[in-house]
């Protein structure tokens, strides 16, 4: 470490002085590329090196308190390494049981005098620690070790608390995908009430709809099309409470109470089911720890004239891309469905990179990145990622008149944003065998604006309207992780008008049109989605710095 400190001050040096000259050293230039090289090597021999432990001459005694309170449950435990032993006991009663078991040993025991019951066990090479487990679990005694002695409590309830380590939170998420194909407006005079009912649409966190009633005739707006909501809604600790108070109930005193701040639950129950409650939380807590790599990918392919239908992805096979292929995990399974599906369809392909699938679509047209998100979410949370920018216009134009000794108009304009951009949305679930089922939701939307004409009063008006071309997707997929998922068959056309005439002659009025060629080009651009799920293991963290590595000697190639 010193030695690399070193060097990195005589590097600092020799660049400080280069920036005074009117050239630059080619040793320094070497050295500011060779530099972002050396630390990750440093990082990637960290991780590898086993950590070697300083020698502490004094620990101070604020230090050795907090070891001290830290470490005295495992303290407990390692008192109790001893040698193993053969246990065998038929309807033994338990204050014998207890001292018998302790009679070689160098540990005391204080049995409680309510304390009753026979104990039976067959047991062989078991060490003390585990023959208590295993009597506490089966006969509900409450089994307390502290230093050298071994109380013991008749079965019956007790309290404990338990850690957990979770944010306290509550969060939501909703996402909403809406085609409107219009609507039809009915009155009815004969209805009690007014209710005017609006289908709402969008891409935002919220949804509503908008119900009045004024006890005047009925008035009802009906929209017809399609649309899908997805609602994600967290909020642990009240999840918690109530899943662990249903477990043991209420009866005899049962109770749990937790501190989300804190991070403590207490409970007061049998030994037994104290047990089990500490097993659930144990699961839960590996549950809620995974994540997962999301890397991701949005392409947008301008199709060649061979391939105007779209994208064949049949033509996977035959990319020399090493193991990648069709794979049956995702929506689709095999190359028979995905032949079938032609330009379209949700799938899943097997490998370890985009390689071979942008090798694909370099074949069938020009591949453009517009976008390469990466975003790690742990289990079932929500994880957005949005790039883009806001554009806002007018939605809605009033006025105030004022009439005193002069009539004033105040105008009134509500401004709206309209996205415009690259948004992706992802809820992973993680099991545990590293399969992901991912909830996705991407979205590409290109606002413009418009300006339509509108006659009222036999005068025209010209609103600006804002315009959103949108391509967008709501699936879910399965796949393992490093398998890459495809979302394809977003295809969309624009039309450009192309006249070519000849000069002087093209320009004369009429007669030009006979030296002018008029022709139509159909551009079809298909967007892509490419994602691929990685679960975060021991070692992934290290795959990712030395893939960051790899990057940086393909954007800095060594100069020998």
């Amino acid at each position: 470490m010193k030695k690399h400190l070193l060097l990195s001050l005589i590097c600092s040096s020799v660049l400080t002085l280069a920036g005074c000259s009117t050239t630059e050293e080619p040793d320094a230039k070497k050295a500011a590329q060779d530099e972002p090289m050396d630390v990750l090597d440093d990082s990637i021999n960290k991780e590898k090196a086993p950590v070697k432990a300083k020698p502490l001459s004094k620990i101070p005694l604020a230090v050795q308190q907090d070891i001290m309170q830290q470490g005295l449950a495992d303290a407990r435990d390692s008192l109790m390494v001893e040698k193993r032993m053969d246990v065998a006991a038929n309807q033994i009663p338990a204050a014998n049981f207890f001292s018998a078991i302790v009679a070689d040993s160098d540990y005391s025991i204080a049995v409680h005098p309510d304390v009753k019951g026979n104990i039976t066990l067959n047991l062989s090479e078991v060490t003390l620690k585990e023959t208590l487990d295993i009597v506490q679990d089966m006969y509900g005694y409450d089994i307390r070790k502290f230093n050298r002695v071994i109380q013991i409590y008749p079965a019956g309830m007790r309290t404990q608390t338990i850690p957990l380590n979770y944010l306290f939170l509550k969060r939501a998420g909703l996402s909403s995908t809406s085609i409107n194909s219009g609507g039809v407006s009915t009155n009815d005079p004969n209805a009690g009430g007014n209710g005017n009912q609006n289908g709402q649409n969008g891409n935002s966190n919220n949804s509503s709809s908008n119900n009045s009633n004024n006890g005047q005739g009925g008035s009802q707006n009906q929209v017809s099309g399609i649309n899908i909501s997805t609602e994600n809604e967290s909020d642990y600790w009240t999840e918690l409470e109530q899943t662990l108070q249903s477990l043991i109930g209420t009866e005899d005193g049962r109770n749990v109470v937790i501190s989300p701040q804190a991070g403590l639950i207490t409970i007061k129950a049998l030994p037994n089911e104290i047990k089990a409650i500490e097993e659930f939380i144990q699961t839960s807590e590996q549950h809620l720890r995974r994540q997962v790599i999301i890397e991701a990918k949005i392409l947008e392919v301008t199709l060649n004239d061979d391939y105007q239908q779209g994208i064949s992805w049949a033509a996977i096979g035959d990319v020399d891309s090493g193991s990648v292929g069709f794979g049956t995990s995702g929506n689709v399974a095999g190359n028979a469905i995905s032949t079938a599906i032609g330009g379209g369809g949700n799938f899943v392909v097997q490998g370890t990179d985009f390689s071979g699938i942008l090798t694909l679509l370099s074949t069938q047209g020009k591949v453009q990145t517009l976008s390469s998100p990466r975003v790690t979410a742990t289990n079932n949370q929500k994880a957005v990622i949005k790039v883009g920018e806001d554009e806002y216009f007018v939605t809605e134009i009033s006025s105030t008149t004022i009439t005193g000794n002069a009539t004033t108009v105040t105008p009134e304009i509500e401004l709206t944003p309209f996205f415009s951009g690259i948004a992706l949305d992802v809820t992973p679930q993680i099991n545990e065998d590293g399969e992901v089922i991912l909830h996705v939701h991407p979205s590409v939307t290109i606002t413009s604006e418009q300006v339509k004409s509108v006659s009222f009063n036999q005068e025209e008006i010209l609103l600006p309207l804002a315009r959103s071309r949108v391509r967008e997707s709501d699936t879910i997929v399965k796949a393992k992780s490093g398998e890459v998922i495809v979302l394809g068959g977003l295809i969309e056309s624009s039309k450009t008008d192309i006249v070519s005439k000849t000069p002087y002659l093209g320009d004369i009025p009429y007669l030009g049109e006979l030296f002018t060629n008029r022709s139509e080009s159909i551009v079809k651009k298909e967007l892509v989605i490419l994602l691929k799920p990685v679960v975060v293991g021991k070692e992934t963290w290290q795959d990712q710095i030395k893939e960051a590595r790899s990057l940086l000697q393909k954007w800095f190639p060594e100069s020998e």
